[in-house]
């Protein structure tokens, strides 16, 4: 019998060890597959930068997050090197300096010897940038005889290359020469073509500095072949551009536009912006040169263009880049957070296990003196009821907490509706004036007007700009208004005087689409109404009808009341809509047309009327056919 009651307290108080035993094991299984899912994140990632940059930011994000959860340092270290070269290709520097120094930070605290030279490379460029050459040089130094130790030979051609390119500027030519040559040697020896046509460029920019036209011509086409095998078209346009200006030199003006263009067609497929700026200033200068007006303006046309398509896909690029690095810190805390919950779980788990066995050791042994006593028992249930109690308590506790959240995500809510129609109101109101501002001022710099037509012109464009700033200023009003949750300020409006304010903000779309505006509402008609608001109702409602209208058509303003509701209506000879189209619209739903001239919208327009309308109790009634124009009605309540 004793025997019997030996196994089963052994058989309790070992259990629950054999149970952590097993967790451990599989813990580190998963750790293991974890690391090869890292690694193969972190190459997915290489692979994708030159195709979709965001998406191996992402899949970027997610690779360090798993190899922080197993601290996997070796994967976290290349998620960051990765990350530093996307923003360094993408102009990004400091970012991209940052992002090397965490990863350096993380190779030295390891010891990671075959990543710290790769990254002191990086490093060094940054330094060349900054103007600090006897540091970069410094650095180069250390991270070559690195790689060499390592056997590393394709990293000791570029640092070849990168130091020749120093000594260049250090008008050292000697020296740049034999440094471009030794990273020629190892790179053929190694067959590293990217290390050769590298070496061949940056000796034709050595010859180039030498005016050694025949040397360098050679040199730049020798580069040119490796770059065709690998239809690398950035690295032709680079070399082509460099031979028409060698071609330039010896005065052949017409082979040097001729492959100056080619030059610009081939970074075109790119979308080399900085090259294809070179090559249209370089084509354009020579035209200048020769007088030759015509292929010069085309030429600086076509600059402008390319200039202004650059700074707009560079705005739009940077911001990307802002929304993401901001969501990736936002999932980095929340990855930190978890981590960290996580590993309370864990210590949790191994306090709840230590204090599992002593209780069944405790049980055991009651179970063998059968509880010893009743009173033992009795102080075990007070016990009971007491945890429950405060159990109890804390269950109501987290109820209230939930409540609060719920609450605090309702105002987060509201704050994110309000962004969202501030956004829409200044898209939808604010373009229109710009894109007029941008015309008026493009007409005059070309000279396509003569001074009488740019004084008018000029004039327009002053009574646009106090016409817009007074828009911005209501703006700023209303999203005041709608932070600090005021109650709408009402005032009197009469509708006559407003029609004709509204004239004459539209009076430039309405005289270059030839549009009759006809004002017949009654003059003494006076609604109370939010005056900021009802002003970016009418003027989108305005706007929308000059939109959808044809050359030489009309827009009539009319109003009429009844004993509840002030009625004004803006009828339009314009497009009109489907069914559709009017089913959509009513629907509340994003939806955008383009204008009878090819005028664009933000969608946002009419969402935006109805919900201004809707705070003042009123309400917006659209009536449209295909082919037969559409009337908006605007209804707003009469004063109690």
């Amino acid at each position: 019998m004793r025997n019997k009651w030996v196994i089963i307290i052994c058989f309790l108080v070992g259990y629950p060890f054999l149970l952590f035993a097993q967790n451990s094991k599989q813990n580190l299984l998963d750790s293991g597959k974890t690391a090869i899912q890292v690694d193969s994140l972190n190459k997915l990632a290489f692979n994708r930068k030159s195709v979709n940059v965001l998406d191996a930011l992402n899949i970027l994000s997610q690779a360090k997050d798993f190899a922080e959860k197993i601290n996997y340092h070796k994967g976290l270290t290349n998620a960051y090197y990765t990350e530093a070269g996307i923003f360094q290709q993408n102009g990004f520097n400091k970012r991209a300096h940052l992002l090397y120094e965490i990863a350096l930070d993380n190779s030295l605290k390891y010891d990671d010897t075959v990543l710290i030279p790769k990254i002191n490379i990086q490093i060094a460029a940054y330094q060349v940038l900054e103007g600090k050459v006897d540091e970069a040089i410094k650095l180069y130094n250390q991270s070559m005889a690195s790689c060499i130790k390592l056997g590393q030979i394709t990293e000791v051609a570029n640092i070849k290359n990168s130091l020749g390119l120093i000594e260049i500027k250090k008008q050292n030519y000697a020296k740049a020469e034999a440094l471009f040559k030794e990273a020629l040697q190892l790179s053929q020896d190694t067959k590293f073509v990217y290390g050769q046509k590298k070496s061949y460029h940056n000796l034709g920019l050595l010859a180039s500095a030498k005016k050694d036209i025949a040397t360098a011509r050679l040199n730049f086409n020798n580069s040119i072949s490796f770059d065709s095998a690998l239809n690398d078209y950035y690295g032709m346009s680079l070399n082509q551009l460099q031979l028409a200006k060698l071609l330039l030199a010896e005065h052949k003006l017409n082979d040097a536009i001729v492959l100056a263009k080619k030059s610009y067609d081939n970074a075109r497929k790119t979308n080399a912006y900085s090259l294809m700026t070179n090559a249209m200033v370089f084509i354009k200068d020579i035209y200048k040169s020769e007088y030759d007006l015509e292929n010069t303006i085309n030429w600086q046309d076509s600059l402008i263009n390319t200039l202004k398509l650059k700074a707009d896909n560079e705005v739009d690029y940077a911001n990307n880049f802002i929304a993401l690095v901001k969501d990736k810190e936002i999932q980095k805390l929340n990855t930190k957070k978890e981590i960290e919950k996580a590993n309370k779980r864990v210590s949790s788990q191994v306090i709840i296990i230590i204090g599992g066995t002593f209780l069944l050791l405790i049980l055991a042994m009651m179970v063998i003196f059968a509880f010893i006593s009743y009173r033992k028992q009795m102080l075990l249930s007070r016990r009971l009821y007491k945890q429950n109690a405060i159990i109890e308590e804390n269950a109501a506790s987290l109820d209230n907490l939930n409540k609060e959240i719920n609450s605090k995500n309702l105002l987060l809510e509201e704050d994110n509706r309000t962004k969202d129609k501030l956004l829409s109101i200044i898209s939808h109101d604010l373009r229109n004036p710009i894109t007029n501002t941008q015309t008026i001022l493009s007409l005059i710099n070309k000279g396509a007007l003569s001074p009488e037509e740019s004084k008018v012109l000029l004039e327009q464009l002053e009574t646009q700009y106090i016409n817009t700033t007074g828009l911005l200023d209501n703006l700023l009003g209303w999203l005041k208004s709608q932070i600090t949750g005021k109650e709408l300020e009402k005032s009197d409006m009469n509708i006559y005087d407003l029609m004709n304010g509204m004239h004459l903000e539209q009076k430039i779309p309405l005289m270059h689409k030839r549009i009759k505006f006809i004002n017949i509402t009654h003059n003494d008609t006076v609604v109370k109404a939010e005056k900021d608001m009802i002003k970016i109702i009418f003027r989108n409602l305005i706007s929308n009808a000059i939109k959808f209208t044809p050359l030489d058509g009309r827009i009539e303003i009319t109003n009429r009341e009844d004993e509840l509701y002030h009625y004004v209506m803006i009828r339009d000879s314009g497009i009109g809509m489907s069914e559709e189209v009017l089913s959509k619209v009513n629907a509340q739903k994003y939806f955008t047309r383009t204008g009878t001239l090819q005028e664009k919208g933000s969608g946002f327009g009419l969402i935006l009327c109805r919900d201004l309308l809707q705070k003042q109790g009123g309400n917006l009634l659209i009536d449209s056919a295909k082919g037969e124009g559409s009337v908006f009605t605007v209804q707003l309540p009469k004063a109690v």
